[in-house]
């Protein structure tokens, strides 16, 4: 903090304490003698000679000290003038500090009329910034914006004065340096702006009519200046803070009208002008009511609420409000589906996974994944059918992903593993007091939490048939309503389902809703089983074992021959997920840089032996095994049979050996066979 003090500059008995011209800041003038006295000693110092170190003031000898080695001319007007291409860059690089100082410049220029002065604002280079009154007609002196007053110029001023040494000062008649501005009177102050000089403001007077109280209402007005600059400086600070919060913020005072609303709240609420002192009632109001969304005195804490903005929009919002001590309200408002993405983002609502990271060159896989592919480039609903651990939820991100929802919430649900009275709660949200239990505030399904992103329901095929009813109301019509509640509310969710069930069947049976089926059925991804996917065990193998020896800070671990016939061999009745654990197994027991059937479980070796004959029968060590062609053939022979049986229909056959159509297609041009052969 910078103290401003006065500095009574004559001694008492030369002042002149007898002139009064009417005005209370010229109460009292330097006596004739002291302007003589002043006079003859500067000129004893131009010419170098010794003076009374009493007779001058520090500061002023200081100063003119400075301006004699600048070798400052003795008489002459300043012509130090910039030019507007100067000038007004330098406008603009003070903008504020002008904005700040005028209106105290214009009331100090009230406070000492009718005087006859100027009232001028300085920068960091001696410029001025701004100048105000009229000065005396009978004298040429008449500073304008844009001249220069540095003690390098035009001498000793207190304009240059102060610059040099960031104090209060004034000057007074011949204690100028130069004899032009002996009728004159300056004083000026420094401005401070967080510490840092950023300029000066002064007041020029006729000597006569100085007055020491007046130097004191110059230094009030630099301080002043200072302050509302620091003042200015931290609203400033904190409107940018409420900007960059990202939740839209409204002070209302106690009368309801706004006196403050930071830029996301105008976003929100489509305003795009100030809108300081206007009720708000006039920018939104509830949906199912005129009155004023936010009653005042009463605080609320994450509720909910429909707004009608004044160009008739509807605004779902989640709200936070709290009364001021003045009476207002301050209130943060969020979107509701900015609040929901963000609340995912910070829960790992999201998909991670993309086709980049589905492994699998079969055919039958490859099909799959072209259909997945197709169904990232829309938002179609899409139906993936295939047995538990083929990778349903991780095909469901890949298509999330490369879809433009990708950067939305990805939102699962298994439908299986929720309580049949609480699937539609879970999914569509409820109200408060819908049943015993409910949260206060009531809470939001997955569907809205899902908004604008994608809702992967998991085993749809166990879901109940009323939660049926509604998901297909939501499908048909992109609405929800929640539980307990009356209102419909919009949403944009792009559903995947999956189920390892036979839904065609599940029909038939009347546990699920026909028109749900076809509503799903849209786009139909079919999963390939583990067994059917020839030659992606063993790539999907190598992949899960790599994964699991650089978890466990393990070399690189490669599979021998004969386990990668055994593991090829086998059924997979657990698909994927039962291949990843037991390389997960594997991997921690494994006695040396490869994998032998010795690390394998005794449980699987044992349950691969069991499908063989005895002349086909598993070694414990090292034997190949050549099961894998055995059971390639007696699915070849299986599918023949069925086929012949039953005339060549794809369909009836995909029902007799329970797989899927595109199954029995893909085992086809596997075995280089076609429907057509069997008609």
């Amino acid at each position: 903090m910078h103290e401003y003090t006065l500095d009574f500059f004559p001694a008492e008995n030369n002042w002149d304490s007898s002139t009064d011209v009417g005005d209370p800041a010229t109460q009292a003038c330097p006596s004739p003698e002291f302007w003589k006295e002043i006079r003859e000693t500067r000129e004893a110092y131009r010419k170098g000679k010794e003076i009374p170190l009493h007779s001058v003031r520090p500061y002023i000898l200081r100063s003119w000290k400075r301006a004699k080695a600048a070798k400052v001319p003795h008489v002459g007007a300043n012509n130090s003038f910039l030019s507007p291409d100067e000038f007004y860059p330098i406008l603009q690089r003070n903008s504020a500090f002008l904005e700040t100082a005028k209106r105290i410049m214009e009331e100090l220029l009230e406070s000492i009329r009718p005087s006859k002065n100027f009232i001028t604002l300085t920068d960091t280079d001696g410029v001025y910034l701004h100048v105000l009154g009229t000065g005396s007609s009978e004298n040429t002196l008449s500073p304008k914006r844009g001249a220069i007053s540095r003690e390098t110029i035009d001498g000793t001023t207190s304009m240059g004065l102060c610059l040099e040494e960031k104090i209060p000062v004034c000057v007074l008649g011949s204690e100028h340096y130069n004899s032009f501005y002996d009728d004159w009177a300056c004083a000026s102050a420094p401005v401070f702006h967080n510490g840092a000089y950023v300029g000066a403001l002064s007041l020029i007077i006729e000597r006569n009519l100085f007055h020491h109280h007046t130097f004191g209402l110059v230094i009030a007005g630099a301080k002043a200046i200072s302050e509302q600059m620091n003042l200015r400086s931290l609203l400033h600070e904190q409107q940018t803070v409420m900007d960059i919060l990202g939740e839209a913020v409204v002070a209302l005072d106690n009368q309801g009208a706004v006196r403050m609303m930071n830029r996301s709240a105008k976003k929100l609420l489509h305003v795009f002008a100030d809108m300081e002192g206007t009720d708000f009632s006039q920018i939104a109001t509830r949906e199912d009511s005129n009155k004023t969304p936010f009653p005042l005195g009463k605080g609320t804490v994450n509720g909910e609420i429909v707004l009608r903005l004044a160009d008739g929009t509807l605004l779902r919002s989640l709200y936070t409000s709290s009364p001021t001590p003045e009476g207002g309200l301050c209130i943060t408002m969020s979107e509701r589906r900015r609040a929901h993405t963000l609340a995912n983002q910070l829960t790992g609502a999201k998909a991670i996974y993309d086709f980049s990271n589905i492994i699998g060159q079969s055919v039958s896989m490859q099909e799959a994944m072209q259909v997945a592919r197709k169904a990232g480039e829309n938002s179609l609903t899409t139906l993936v059918l295939g047995e538990s651990g083929v990778g349903k939820e991780l095909i469901a991100q890949a298509i999330h992903n490369e879809s433009a929802r990708r950067n939305q919430p990805f939102i699962v649900v298994n439908c299986g593993a929720i309580p049949r009275d609480l699937v539609q709660s879970e999914l569509f949200g409820y109200e408060a007091g819908a049943f015993t239990g409910a949260a206060r505030t009531g809470a939001p399904g997955k569907f809205e939490l899902a908004d604008g992103g994608t809702l992967f329901l998991d085993e749809i095929g166990d879901m109940s048939l009323s939660a049926q009813v509604n998901l297909l109301r939501v499908l048909q019509e992109g609405e929800v309503t929640r539980v307990g509640g009356k209102q419909a509310c919009r949403v944009d969710v792009r559903v995947i389902a999956a189920t390892h069930r036979n839904l065609a069947e599940a029909v038939e049976n009347g546990t699920f809703r026909r028109d749900l089926y076809y509503r799903l059925h849209v786009l139909v991804i079919d999963v390939p089983p583990l067994r059917d996917r020839f030659g992606d065990i063993a790539d999907l193998a190598q992949f899960f074992l790599n994964k699991s020896s650089k978890g466990l800070n393990k070399g690189p671990i490669s599979i021998s021959p004969e386990v990668l016939a055994c593991i090829e061999s086998y059924d997979w009745p657990g698909n994927v997920r039962e291949l990843e654990n037991l390389m997960e197994r594997v991997a921690v027991m494994a006695r040396g840089p490869n994998i032998e059937l010795g690390d394998l479980p005794q449980s699987f070796r044992m349950a691969v032996r069991d499908k063989h004959t005895a002349t086909e029968n598993v070694p414990e060590r090292h034997a190949p095994i050549q099961a894998a062609p055995t059971i390639r053939d007696q699915k070849k022979n299986d599918l023949i049979e069925t086929l012949r049986r039953v005339n060549g229909n794809v369909r009836e056959a995909a029902n007799s050996l329970g797989v899927s159509r595109v199954t029995i297609y893909s085992r086809l041009k596997n075995y280089g066979l076609s429907p057509a052969d069997f008609r």
